[in-house]
């Protein structure tokens, strides 16, 4: 108890931790009591009962002493049902942002529901589409550059609050998690720095990259989600341990995102049949990440413009992650190869060179 109450007092934003009825049984406010919905702005009280359902982020208003304001609320839940509720709070520039980052997007779908119009009598649409998007995009990323360092203040909330935990999670073996999520807020700071300054060239930095150690991560990394899902994620790793050269925030960023589109991929299938595999193997100097899914598949229409900026088959997708992922690996001397087929799942396979040694 004393653990608890000396964490609390650390905490710089609302935290509340409540049961199945959403009665309040600990939280960093000393005077936050009684059901957690009474905190909440009249109009926000259904959207956060679905959100319990979706166990998903979201913003919502709450009544703090005599204030409303905005805050992003993150939900963890715990195995008895009860709820961990983290409330950082979204300054103006934030919804400033969140409402340009809204007309940038119906922007897109507009311009590119003319550009596929226009397909019908050009056939360089796709050469044409890259240019003017992506420069349209570029302008829009620079307008936004001068609020990037507004977005990283909830990031540096949440790594703080990461390392108050992390002695905790120490003594029950678990240090290794906080690593992880530290390692990937640092990286999520440095894509967003990259986004937002996207007419600069970016500073790759290039190590050798161990691909067992790759695929271990990225299973810790979504073991959570992947459980919450009811999808099984298992891995094969590649006996020999090859070594690939190049930049491991990119990389990550690249299995992030394909990973990320095949638990959706999954989500119209049975619970608990969704499988996933991550597999590491190498063949003729090269490494061979594969990711392969048993969701919904891809028609071959989709398949052919699947690396096609702002293409999408969701409803609030941008289009713009494979895109960049096929840059990335492309600026790795690799490729990223696809299978699919509608109704048996996806294959997407990562070839990049590989370090030669005699071990191989």
């Amino acid at each position: 108890m004393d653990k608890t109450q000396a964490l609390l007092e650390n905490v710089s934003f609302p935290y509340f931790f409540i049961d199945h009825n959403l009665r309040i049984l600990t939280s960093s406010l000393i005077s936050a009591e009684g059901v957690f919905t009474e905190l909440l702005a009249s109009e926000d009280i259904s959207r956060f009962n679905n959100l319990l359902k979706k166990n998903e982020s979201g913003i919502f208003k709450l009544i703090i002493g005599n204030s409303i304001l905005p805050y992003r609320i993150y939900l963890e839940k715990d195995e008895a049902a009860h709820y961990h509720l983290f409330c950082f709070p979204l300054s103006s520039e934030e919804e400033k942002l969140r409402k340009m980052a809204e007309h940038m997007q119906k922007k897109l779908h507009r311009v590119n529901h003319q550009l596929k119009e226009k397909k019908k009598h050009l056939n360089t649409v796709k050469e044409i589409k890259e240019t003017v998007l992506i420069s349209d995009y570029s302008a829009d990323a620079g307008q936004l550059a001068g609020i990037a360092h507004e977005i990283r203040n909830p990031l540096t909330t949440v790594k703080g609050f990461l390392q108050l935990l992390k002695p905790y999670l120490l003594e029950i073996g678990k240090e290794q998690y906080a690593e992880i999520a530290i390692e990937e807020l640092n990286r999520a700071n440095d894509i967003i720095y990259e986004f937002l300054n996207a007419s600069k060239p970016p500073q790759n930095i290039r190590n050798e990259i161990e691909v067992n150690r790759l695929i271990k991560e990225m299973e810790i990394f979504f073991e959570s989600e992947a459980h919450i899902r009811n999808i099984s994620l298992s891995v094969c790793l590649c006996p020999n341990n090859p070594i690939f050269y190049g930049d491991v925030k990119q990389i990550k960023q690249v299995l992030i995102n394909i990973i990320r589109n095949a638990m959706e991929a999954c989500e119209g299938i049975p619970a608990s049949e969704g499988k996933i595999e991550l597999k590491a193997k190498a063949l003729n100097q090269k490494v061979y990440i594969t990711i392969h899914d048993n969701g919904s598949g891809m028609t071959d229409r989709t398949i052919s413009e699947l690396f096609v900026p702002f293409y999408t088959t969701k409803e609030k997708g941008t289009g713009i992650g494979l895109s960049i992922c096929q840059k990335i690996i492309e600026g790795h001397d690799g490729k990223i190869n696809v299978q699919s087929k509608m109704s048996h799942g996806t294959v997407f396979e990562i070839e990049l060179p590989m370090i030669i040694n005699n071990s191989y």
